[in-house]
């Protein structure tokens, strides 16, 4: 029922944009527009507001860079292949030890 895929709009920086995607995914959708335009106004206020030199195309983009950093970090803290490892490696110790 959840995967069922609908035409949601959303609003980005004053710009509408049609977006299928799943019913569950929606307040996802949502929160993640929510947090954009959040970041957008952040980066307006601090470069100067209307009065910058900067267009929206340049604090959507400078959002987007701040999202993907954030991911890429995230991502380093979520690998678990160190642990997977060294959980392996004392795996094939305790065998090679419970063996004899």
């Amino acid at each position: 029922m959840g995967d069922e895929k609908f035409l949601l709009t959303l609003e980005v920086a004053g710009r509408k944009y049609p977006l299928k995607i799943k019913k569950s995914e929606e307040q996802a959708f949502r929160d993640a527009v929510k947090k954009i335009n959040t970041k957008i106004n952040q980066y307006r206020v601090a470069y100067g507001g209307d009065n910058s030199q900067l267009t929206t195309q340049d604090f959507v983009a400078m959002t987007a860079i701040q999202a993907l950093a954030e991911n890429f970090s995230l991502g380093d803290k979520n690998n678990t292949k160190p642990f997977e490892d060294k959980i392996g490696s004392l795996i094939v110790e305790l065998d090679h030890y419970l063996k004899k």
